[in-house]
């Protein structure tokens, strides 16, 4: 096999694996699953050989750069050594500590989801970062999710009153279910703006976006709701190098939202009565998943307390169940890591939208991974854990390399052009 050869399986293998870690779980559960059956036992047919499959792409492609350099900055290796502080930690609960003894099968699923989903997949995209070709990445992963929403339309969403959560399969709850119609309408909307599309494609764009939006309302997930506003908002007010004016276009669209609010409110009651129910009750503090959570808070606050300058334990951890958490990625890093983990997440956090922000000003044609890293950032604050979430790290982590590398790009060119007049 000629070395040729060996780069286009390289590449290949590189962009399949991008693909699969951002979008193919919920392709699976989607599309194969309720053609074999809900139960858990069929799910599990389907899941555990994809995973297997999955993580085998992963290892792929991290064997095909083993020997690839690739050049880290600070930020990247700071996020680097936060995840081995992850590893360290769930190790020494899980393995060590003698206050607890989780069940096999629990600390299986939970190395299952920190090393087979996160994390190797997190290393491989590292090392193949050079190889990745993000705008057939972007192509593949847009016409993945409009054949979920599709799919999922004609199916699930017809099975389900105005009253129920829409899911996507007994395998994809409602929270990762309405995570996919902001994801479809986050890039039908950088699509828009981004390229430079005729009247057919635009429509084509403008369609998608009403059906994510309408799946993610019919999801009945706050969380998610929450998040694509935020993320439009922020796509929309960092889009000039002026950042008073960007801040000034922010308070501008916020204001119409609050002006507005009534109307908005009557039209997503319109198409979504039981979403408008759920937000009228979180805000009045009536709602029963909330509830449910408030004790969960006040569980991991009064645990924060007890240790809270470096942390005492990665999860709620228990002697029959699995490892609990908080539904707040802050609270769940205070938890395993006090003030000192949370700190040194916060620093890479802000640097990582600092970065998205310099790629939206600057055009980068790869900032719609930003925009996915904020979106799933945000919905962190209300659902899931970082440990098992894989899109969220890859994102962080594909943000940083991608803003090091652009800037190594505009510092050549700078000082080419030093160059050049000297």
């Amino acid at each position: 096999m000629n070395n040729l050869t060996i780069q286009k399986y390289n590449c290949f293998f590189s962009n399949l694996n991008l693909i699969l870690i951002i979008i193919g779980y919920p392709l699976v559960a989607t599309l194969l699953i309720p053609i074999i059956g809900d139960s858990d036992g069929a799910t599990r047919i389907i899941t555990v050989p994809y995973r297997a499959f999955a993580l085998s792409i992963s290892l792929i492609t991290l064997f095909l750069n083993l020997s690839k350099n690739i050049k880290l900055n600070i930020l990247v290796k700071l996020f680097l050594f936060f995840w081995i502080l992850v590893l360290l930690r769930i190790f020494y609960d899980l393995e060590y500590r003698s206050d607890y003894f989780v069940p096999v099968e629990y600390k299986s699923q939970v190395w299952l989801f920190a090393i087979s989903i996160v994390f190797i997949p997190m290393i491989s995209v590292l090392k193949s970062f050079n190889k990745i070709n993000y705008n057939i990445c972007f192509k593949y992963i847009s016409v993945i999710v409009i054949i979920i929403l599709i799919f999922s339309y004609f199916t699930m969403i017809q099975k389900t009153s105005d009253f129920e959560r829409a899911t996507g399969s007994v395998a994809l709850d409602s929270i990762s279910f309405g995570q996919l119609g902001g994801i479809a309408t986050i890039f039908a909307i950088y699509r828009l703006i981004t390229n430079k599309l005729n009247p057919k494609n635009k429509i084509v764009c403008i369609v998608f976006a009403i059906l994510g939006f309408y799946i993610l309302l019919r999801s009945g997930s706050r969380g998610p709701l929450v998040a694509l506003i935020a993320v439009l908002i922020f796509f929309y007010g960092f889009r000039t190098k002026n950042i008073r004016l960007n801040f000034m276009r922010i308070i501008f669209i916020l204001g119409l939202l609050i002006i507005f609010s009534g109307l908005l409110i009557q039209i997503l009651n319109f198409i979504s009565p039981l979403s408008v129910s759920r937000i009228v009750e979180g805000v009045q503090g009536n709602d029963l998943s909330i509830i449910n959570r408030q004790e969960s808070y006040n569980w991991f606050i009064s645990q924060i307390k007890e240790n809270i300058i470096f942390g005492s334990q990665f999860a709620r951890l228990s002697n029959t169940n699995y490892p609990g958490y908080a539904h707040n990625i802050f609270l769940d890093i205070l938890l395993g890591f006090g003030i000192f983990g949370l700190l040194l997440f916060l620093y890479i956090i802000v640097k990582t939208i600092n970065t998205l922000i310099i790629m939206i000003i600057n055009h980068n044609d790869k900032y719609w991974i930003g925009l996915l890293m904020l979106y799933y950032f945000i919905t962190s604050l209300f659902s899931g854990t970082y440990y098992s979430n894989p899109v969220l790290n890859l994102t962080i982590l594909l943000t940083l390399l991608i803003g090091a590398n652009y800037n190594n790009k505009l510092h050549g060119q700078k000082k080419a052009q030093t160059i050049t007049i000297n």
